[in-house]
């Protein structure tokens, strides 16, 4: 599905060769359509009850824009599409050009930035290792053998979080089964809905999510957590984009500083998760 927002009074007519401006083009000009690509999910890029695109991402490229204007001259419009795979909106980056971004919770690592580009973090995340809840609880990676026998990983292919589980596998737990999914909710939900049959990572923002919606009969391992990664903004190869995004969100004390950073995590979360995520 795409959606158009119109943004201070810009008509967006499409995402056309004129609209395929560098930033240093949009400071001459003061005027640039953006592509914006994104994975929805919520609470980061969602539909509300008035059918409405909002969510953590989205509002950060609202915020991102208002800086263009204030503070650059620059009037900004974009054209958002929506995919339903971190691949697909991580396949679009990779191969882009142009004024084009993407929002996937996508984690910054180093082999990723040998083929895109990263905004500064706007996220921390710390990603969790779910099961049902009547599953034993890990105390280390050496406990899966036992705990999860006879039970099969699901993760989303492309991940960060397949390869650490891939490692996981190597390391621990040899004869680990792996299915894939398109969608990290899917992975809470088949959890919480068939007994001791699945097991897999998924960002703390998913899992809070899920059981949002709904009481889900799903746990933590919280020995085998992870929190070292940090969420940026994907930009093409090459695009200079990338200096409009480093002024942005590391001007000054940092937008992470700011009351309106801490405005859109309250709009969207709990408390239960504020301060997990917050940079």
């Amino acid at each position: 599905m795409k959606y158009i927002f119109l943004f201070f009074g810009l008509l967006l007519c499409g995402f056309s060769s004129q609209g395929q401006a560098t930033y240093a083009d949009a400071r001459n000009t003061k005027t640039v359509q953006l592509k914006v690509h994104y994975l929805q999910q919520f609470p980061l890029a969602y539909e509300n009850e008035q059918g409405e695109l909002t969510g953590i991402e989205i509002d950060l490229v609202m915020a991102f824009a208002d800086w263009l204007v204030r503070v650059k001259g620059i009037k900004a419009s974009f054209t958002f599409e929506s995919h339903e795979s971190f691949a697909k909106v991580y396949d679009q980056i990779k191969a882009g050009n142009g004024p084009m971004l993407g929002l996937a919770s996508a984690a910054i690592t180093k082999e990723r930035q040998k083929e895109v580009q990263f905004s500064p973090p706007y996220l921390r995340n710390a990603s969790v290792m779910v099961s049902n809840i009547d599953v034993p609880t890990l105390r280390a990676y050496a406990d899966m053998p036992l705990a999860f026998n006879n039970m099969t990983a699901m993760v989303m292919r492309g991940t960060t979080l397949e390869a650490h589980l891939l490692e996981v596998k190597k390391k621990h737990f040899e004869k680990m089964r792996v299915t894939y999914v398109e969608h990290p909710r899917d992975i809470v939900k088949q959890i919480a809905n068939t007994q001791n049959q699945y097991f897999g990572y998924v960002d703390i923002l998913t899992y809070w999510a899920v059981l949002k919606e709904s009481p889900a009969n799903a746990k933590i391992h919280r020995a085998v957590t992870l929190d070292n990664q940090r969420f940026g903004v994907l930009l093409p190869p090459g695009s200079d984009w990338k200096k409009a995004w480093d002024e942005f969100m590391e001007g000054g004390f940092g937008f992470a500083a700011t009351e309106a950073y801490y405005n859109i995590l309250r709009k969207h979360l709990g408390y239960e998760v504020i301060e997990s995520v917050s940079m």
